[in-house]
């Protein structure tokens, strides 16, 4: 005796069911898991906004504290040795670093400031960006999330119908989403080392 196509797609269904429930589930938490890349982007955009205008502080108040600790304890201790150097480049990268910092103060800096003082090197050489930062656009493409506490939000620039793509990692740590400090310190104290070391 043959089956009905009915018969057969209910025992279909029947076999089907836990891996059709499976997919069901994993389906509602990646859509779940898509939903919150929401504290992902805020995160990010606070932190652009605040960056783009300068406002070096602000972008600061949204990076990874431990990732500016480590670029402050690699990274001060070479800008404190370069005030003493000759050198009229690294003069001029020291004044821009420390900004209005002045005397003691200056061995006493915060991640934040260290921070800050980097990118005021940046705008002060590269004043042309950052006044194309006034005009510019800014979109996410997409946010990736290899994991529950890692997330990288690739992004577009776009300056006069010209755009950039570009990627910002962040990091979930004590209940919130950071930005990280992508460069290496370790490799940014090196290149300033040597440029006050110049005679």
């Amino acid at each position: 005796m043959c089956a009905g196509p009915g018969l057969l797609i209910s025992e279909g269904f029947s076999r089907m069911k836990p891996w059709f429930t499976a997919l069901l589930s994993l389906l509602v938490s990646a859509t779940s898991f898509a939903a919150n890349t929401q504290p992902i982007e805020e995160a990010f955009n606070r932190y652009w906004s605040a960056y783009a205008k300068k406002d070096f502080a602000k972008a600061a108040a949204d990076i990874l504290p431990s990732d500016l600790e480590e670029a402050k304890s690699l990274i001060l201790p070479v800008f404190v040795a370069g005030q003493a150097s000759k050198n009229k480049e690294a003069q001029d990268v020291c004044n821009a670093f420390f900004g209005r910092t002045v005397g003691k103060a200056r061995e006493t800096m915060s991640g934040a400031e260290v921070f800050a003082g980097l990118n005021r090197i940046m705008a002060t050489m590269n004043p042309d960006l950052f006044e194309a930062f006034k005009e510019a656009t800014t979109s996410i493409i997409f946010v990736r999330t290899p994991d529950a506490d890692n997330a990288e939000v690739h992004f577009q620039i776009s300056v006069r119908g010209q755009g950039d793509i570009d990627a910002e990692k962040l990091t979930r740590k004590n209940g919130r989403w950071w930005v990280r400090f992508n460069d290496d310190p370790k490799q940014i104290a090196a290149q300033f080392k040597d440029l006050f070391a110049r005679p």
